[in-house]
């Protein structure tokens, strides 16, 4: 007597989202037949005596398919109950609907038991509706690779497009949404590994995560969710938001948080000081066309040193420019690109004499200037912030440099809990002000979640 065919989808990647149907038919299954991404624990449903057999496909092997449907075929000809697991569901974009055809034309009784698709269940699982009154009224699922190689169709894409299969060509996908109707500008988010203990997650505007996902290394297995609706990953308003600082900047990035509806647990951990052997008024004393400014405390600590009227400037973004305003600066120059990268290409383009202000702890000289310590940031009561982060659980961790990252960490490894705090902060949705903190986060181990595309506070929080 001829078997039976279960198409069996498992769900995006954890266990726990099998449906009871899937449960029971691995329960009454002679024979399973699982795919590469299948979690160990899904098996554990299978009664003692079942037989298993890997049939999972790499890159390049998808002539393995014939003989996955001739052993479908077999096992089921000897009488077998047969449990063909896939991940997601079994009929979107897999192979599912081909095994359909292959068995019906050979007359095996074959059914198909759905499972939840990562293309409908990854988003949710992290909080993004794929449609919502007033934001999306229409869904566009869609493979990063047709069949054969062959496109999708892109044309009249939804206010929100989820791509399966993307990340070898996610540039040319970018290119074919932003083609469609999406703007440049459009969020959007990369799901790798969704549901499972390596689960990573990556916002950006669309025409940035081609780069940030090089840069992070995402991974496969991973899906592209782009529209209006992953804003709700960014949307603060009744959760709690971390957030270490110096002093100075305590209170106003408590206001800015709470302007925006969230529950701020901002942790003073420095205060800038002037080293002992700077030779930083001697440097300021000297003629030259401009002075940079990194950061509003290189102004700060400075406000008694510089005629703030007299001077010409360079403000890394606009938050060092308002500083340098409120000193009666008024000869501002903010380059077009607010990072390190975008003031050297100024001073290359104007072959201006120029005195850089920095950290002690910044990470590498401006090129083009002359670089002077202005002021080293000094650490204060940061194993009480330390504590005190520990024992909440922020919705989101914000991250604005690497010294900050830098006394945190060298303060948790006194005490040999360095990996414990990295752990903690990962479990939060984590923010970087720029590059630079986002470089050496992810060189600690840190995992960044969103990068700002303007190191600004008040660009996030508007």
């Amino acid at each position: 007597m001829t078997g039976k065919v279960y198409l069996v989808g498992c769900g995006p990647g954890t266990p726990d989202l099998l449906t009871i149907r899937a449960v029971n038919v691995l329960e009454s299954a002679d024979v399973v037949l699982h795919d590469r991404l299948i979690d160990d624990h899904v098996l554990e449903h299978t009664k003692d005596e079942v037989e298993e057999i890997y049939v999972g496909k790499k890159a390049g092997e998808s002539n393995k398919q014939e003989w996955i449907n001739e052993l479908l075929v077999s096992k089921a000809e000897e009488g077998n109950v047969v449990a063909r697991l896939k991940n997601g569901n079994p009929v979107i974009f897999a192979r599912g609907g081909e095994e359909l055809q292959y068995l019906k034309e050979r007359e095996i009784d074959v059914e198909i038991v759905p499972g939840l698709s990562a293309a409908t269940s990854l988003a949710p699982l992290i909080g993004v509706p794929l449609t919502k009154r007033g934001v999306s009224s229409s869904l566009s699922i869609l493979t990063g690779v047709g069949r054969g190689g062959s496109d999708p169709s892109w044309e009249n894409v939804g206010d929100t497009g989820v791509v399966l299969m993307t990340v070898k060509n996610l540039s040319r996908v970018v290119e074919k949404l932003t083609e469609s109707k999406m703007s440049k500008r459009t969020l959007s988010v990369l799901i790798s590994s969704g549901s499972t203990s390596d689960e990573r997650i990556l916002v950006s505007q669309l025409d940035r995560i081609p780069e940030l996902a090089e840069f992070v290394g995402i991974e496969l297995p991973s899906i592209l969710v782009a529209g209006e609706v992953v804003g709700e990953l960014l949307d603060i308003k009744g959760r709690t938001f971390a957030a270490f600082r110096p002093f100075q900047r305590l209170d106003r990035t408590k206001e800015l948080a709470m302007e925006a509806g969230g529950i701020p647990y901002v942790y003073g951990i420095c205060k800038p000081k002037i080293p002992h052997n700077s030779n930083l008024k001697e440097n300021i004393s000297e003629d030259g066309d401009v002075i940079v400014f990194m950061s509003p405390t290189g102004v700060e600590v400075t406000e008694n040193l510089i005629d703030f009227p007299e001077i010409k400037a360079i403000a890394v973004g606009n938050t060092t420019a308002k500083a340098l305003r409120e000193q009666g600066c008024e000869h501002i120059t903010v380059p077009e690109k607010q990072s390190s990268d975008g003031v050297q290409q100024l001073l290359k383009e104007n072959n201006w004499d120029a005195l850089a202000l920095r950290s002690a702890i910044a990470d590498k000289s401006l090129e083009g200037a002359l670089n002077v310590d202005a002021y080293i940031m000094e650490p204060v009561n940061v194993s009480k912030a330390i504590n005190d982060y520990s024992n909440n659980e922020p919705d989101y961790t914000l991250l604005t440099s690497g010294g900050m990252i830098e006394i945190l960490l060298t303060e948790a490894e006194k005490s040999g809990e360095k990996r414990n705090l990295i752990e903690k902060i990962n479990e939060s949705f984590v923010l970087s002000l720029g590059r630079k903190c986002s470089e050496f986060a992810e060189s600690q181990g840190i995992r960044i979640n969103y990068e700002f595309p303007q190191p600004s506070l008040e660009s996030f929080f508007k």
